[in-house]
């Protein structure tokens, strides 16, 4: 009875509520929004402002000091808010006519005005407070115009908004997530995932909470342009979040903490060089998540093994087992470029089946194999509409038909494709791209230059011999051309001929920026014929270490035809005035007879000058460069000086009161340890400093390296003066932990391994590293570099004559990020297969320079399938035998005594074959 007493009472409450609810409803309300001390009231009658008055009272009322009271029917409160439903129902306001509310005045406006159901016109800023205002108030409305605004908002792909919007989206999250609102957070998520790209250059982006984060990295819209890109932006935050905020983080949510994030990272699919360079120095690879092999320990001695032997082997299985329900390499329908520059894993299946697990609503079927219909069919993937930029460099693994087809399929509007550095790739390429991607505006087919042959400098001793290998080409759709084509650059393509530029100039009529540098088979007489069939247009036309002469400079200015036929073109060039037209930024006069007061003459005009090279221009040495500031300041970064340069000639330059960052000083050059000293004192983000041929000092060096901690870059060669061990030990205290690059060339020849083992705790984060003339290093320092320095990717090591005694194999399983590797009078302990297993264990090697002398087998063999490796250029340099009369050497060295360089074995590798040449300079890769 006791029971049911209870409910009888409870019901009989709620219908006298009920009663006193319908009889409020009745009546007007007067709500009073206060603004502290106000000189007077204004009554406005709510239900009969227009949507142009509701904008205009926050300004009235803020202006005049005047408090606001809105007339409101209670049926309407009642109705559109729980809030005032409850009070009206259920407190003793339930008889007031007046009602005072103290809530922040402009939400208190745009609730009202849901209420009176007009449409809000809202900003980024507006939406927090309001979201905060209308849950308070239980005003459905407006929490439907929040989340209406958040979804159109950040669900673009490219934020349009003028308020920011990105900026106010994590306060925007914070507000729904304390409220409850898991559609706000969940369209929060969704738009920070798809404008990723765009909010990790915004400041703020290390502020952004972590489960909001977590959330945008783990949405399957998520649209990034790289996986090294989320890597990065993912560091970048963890970094900048402070211990107390880990720590809390630790026990509030995840066991793991802040760290958990990483294993969202598809550490397949990061650059080798980035994963050794960035993520060993600084990170336990335990933090991410390996695929299959989660319960193994990933080192950086198998890293390799990791990354490229599953999806080598089986991509389909890899794909399957790895990353279930996950694409590969993340592309979505949002995304507008993409960029896997340094991915050497890319293959073509990689892209085929990685794009068809990608969410998107619709997937074309294709019945049909449209450019090689001998291959069988791909699995059907989505067309990615949006995509603009494609970006595949240092990519050597994928094939030419399996690239052609995916760009078919996937991205037929792409704008703009950078195949850098993919010698793998014929010119002829092109070719089928007029079917792949007919709307093609750039396209990058360059490759790193090796030697550009200058006269002078290298001699031919033998002719070039030129073993063509057959390449072998599928049945491309041989069309027009790309007639939308604006910038082309072939850079280092030396097997690019006269006929195959003239009729790729046909084929793209529209031109306007050609980067030919380095294309040493191109002729005079061969550009001369390519640049008269854009008469006027060129605005970017670049041809160094090419036979540019006289013929092509008039081409270009097209002053002169080189032919008949063209005499009837309209030339539009008439005159041609240089004088105070240009603003020079950059001003590059390397290997030139340029004299110093012409270069005085060029900087009295360019103030705004940044980079200044005048490296091997001898005639600056009789004419010296003295400029005259007269209270003229120079905004130089970068300078890059030898014959004409001093401590006159630096104070004249004003280099000690301006931004200097770079600093190098060659042959000719002279510069004081006074000069170097105050270095420090020049400029705080200092970071480039490099010495050739000058006289230094371990006084100057300690105080320079002791005061610029910011160097990134220290190059010493062939310095004479006093370095001890001193100067080295100054690193720990100095700019070691900065340094990327050390290059100690013929100035310390005492160093031993325990100075290596210093430098490898001081130094960690080097990327280049040389040591000429070290004498004293055994095959200790060699597994010292291995070991502790895994992120290499150019390494040198000259005249350092017991070092590879015992082989080099250590360098193969270490230092896989390595690029360019320079092995010389080294040590005889290296195999004749070194070349071979150089190509196989370093994946990304591009160049190799070697020595007979260090060969256990006295010759190296030529490897077999370069074709399918990144390398490119191998210099095989041999020497004299010692002198029957020269006595021999009691050290260590006595293998090396009285050889004499005889020649270098040139072996370059491109699309065409391999191209051999012997040349008598010891040459080496600079």
């Amino acid at each position: 009875m006791a029971d049911r007493s209870h409910e009888v009472a409870s019901l009989e409450g709620e219908i006298m509520s009920s009663s006193v609810a319908a009889a409020a409803a009745s009546t007007p309300v007067l709500l009073e929004v206060g603004f502290g001390c106000c000189d007077g009231e204004k009554i406005v009658e709510a239900g009969t402002l227009s949507s142009e008055d509701w904008k205009g009272l926050v300004a009235e009322v803020e202006n005049l000091r005047i408090g606001l009271i809105f007339r409101v029917n209670k049926e309407l409160l009642v109705k559109q808010s729980t809030y005032f439903r409850s009070i009206f129902s259920n407190f003793r306001e339930a008889g007031y006519e007046r009602i005072m509310v103290k809530w922040d005045t402009p939400t208190i406006f745009m609730l009202l005005q849901c209420m009176h159901g007009f449409n809000l016109s809202l900003s980024s800023s507006m939406v927090a407070p309001l979201l905060q205002g209308a849950v308070f108030f239980g005003v459905e409305s407006a929490i439907s115009a929040c989340e209406d605004w958040v979804a159109s908002m950040f669900h673009t792909g490219s934020n349009q908004s003028n308020d920011n919007t990105l900026v106010c989206l994590p306060s925007i999250w914070t507000t729904a997530s304390d409220t409850g609102v898991t559609s706000i957070m969940e369209h929060c998520a969704k738009g920070l995932a798809i404008n990723f790209a765009e909010a990790v250059l915004w400041e703020g982006f290390v502020d952004i909470p972590f489960l909001l984060l977590w959330a945008c990295v783990d949405h399957p819209e998520l649209t990034v342009h790289s996986e090294m890109q989320l890597c990065n932006a993912l560091l970048r935050w963890y970094e900048n979040q402070t211990e107390e905020l880990r720590l809390a983080e630790l026990t509030k949510h995840l066991c793991e903490g802040y760290t958990s994030i990483f294993k969202k990272i598809q550490l397949s699919l990061l650059p080798i060089e980035f994963i050794l360079g960035r993520l060993v120095p600084k990170y336990p690879l335990e933090i991410f998540e390996v695929g299959t092999r989660g319960e193994e320990s990933l080192s950086a001695a198998n890293i390799l093994e990791y990354c490229f032997a599953s999806i080598l082997k089986s991509p389909l299985e890899f794909l399957q087992k790895s990353w279930v329900g996950k694409p590969a390499i993340r592309l979505t329908r949002h995304s507008q470029e993409v960029d896997l520059s340094g991915c050497q894993q890319v293959t073509g299946p990689l892209l085929f089946w990685s794009s068809a697990a990608c969410n998107l609503l619709s997937k074309p079927s294709r019945k049909s194999n449209p450019l090689f219909p001998h291959k069988p069919l791909w699995p059907d993937i989505p067309c990615f509409e949006n995509l603009k930029t494609f970006t595949l460099s240092r990519c050597w693994r994928i094939q030419e038909e399996d690239l052609c087809e995916w760009l078919a399929a996937a991205c037929p509007k792409l704008l703009i494709l950078r195949l850098q550095d993919c010698p793998q790739l014929a010119i002829s390429i092109y070719t089928s791209l007029s079917a792949c991607c007919p709307l093609l505006e750039v396209l990058d087919l360059s490759v790193t230059e090796e030697i550009v042959e200058m006269k002078g400098a290298v001699t031919v001793q033998k002719s070039q011999v030129l073993v063509v290998y057959p390449v072998t080409h599928g049945s491309y759709n041989k069309s027009d051309g790309l007639p939308n084509l604006k910038e082309l650059s072939l850079r280092g393509r030396s097997e690019l001929s006269d006929g195959m530029f003239n009729s790729l100039g046909y084929k793209c009529p529209a031109l306007q920026a050609v980067d030919i540098s380095g294309c040493s088979q191109l002729t005079d007489s061969g550009i001369a014929t390519f640049l008269n069939l854009y008469p006027n247009c060129f605005k970017d036309f670049r041809a160094a270490g090419t036979s540019f002469g006289p013929a092509s400079s008039r081409a270009l200015l097209h002053a002169v035809p080189v032919d008949v036929a063209s005499t009837s073109k309209n030339h539009a060039l008439q005159t041609l005035d240089l004088d105070k037209c240009f603003d020079l930024l950059h001003l590059n006069l390397r290997e030139t007879q340029v004299s110093g007061r012409a270069v005085t003459h060029i900087m009295a005009k360019n103030s705004r000058l940044k980079v200044l090279n005048t490296r091997g221009c001898t005639q600056m040495a009789t004419n010296n460069l003295e400029l005259q500031c007269d209270g003229q300041s120079f905004q130089l970064e970068e300078v890059i000086m030898g014959w004409g340069l001093s401590d006159s000639s630096f104070k004249s330059m004003g280099l000690g009161s301006c931004r200097l960052q770079s600093l190098t000083v060659g042959v000719g050059g002279t510069v004081s340890n006074t000069t170097l000293r105050s270095l420090s004192h020049i400029s705080s983000t200092f970071k480039h400093i490099s010495l050739c041929f000058q006289v230094i000092s371990d006084e100057g060096m300690m105080s320079m390296l002791q005061e610029l901690k910011g160097l990134h870059t220290l190059e010493l060669r062939h310095c004479l003066g006093q370095i001890s061990r001193e100067s080295i030990r100054m690193f720990k205290g100095g700019c070691g932990l900065n340094l990327t690059c050390l290059r100690l060339e013929r100035v310390t020849p005492w160093m031993e391994d325990s100075d290596v083992l210093l430098l490898s705790s001081t130094c960690p984060g080097l990327c280049r590293l040389s040591f000429v003339g070290c004498h004293c290093l055994t095959s200790d320092s060699l597994r010292i570099i291995a070991s502790k320095w895994h992120g290499l990717y150019e390494l040198k090591l000259e005249d350092c004559y017991q070092i590879t005694m015992d082989g080099a194999s250590c360098l193969l399983l270490g230092c896989q990020a390595l690029q360019v590797l320079h092995l010389r009078h080294t040590g005889k302990g290296l195999s004749g297969s070194f070349i071979q297993d150089s190509s196989m264990h370093l994946p990304l090697l591009q160049k190799l320079a070697l020595d007979t002398c260090d060969s256990v087998e006295k010759l190296f063999n030529k490897p077999t399938n370069t074709r399918y490796s990144a390398l490119r250029v191998v210099q095989i340099a041999r020497c004299h035998q010692p002198s029957l009369f020269c006595l021999p050497s009691t050290r260590a060295n006595h293998h090396y005594f009285g050889q004499c360089h005889k020649d270098t074995i040139v072996l370059e590798w491109n699309t065409c074959g391999l191209k051999r040449r012997f040349v008598n300079e010891r040459l080496c890769f600079s």
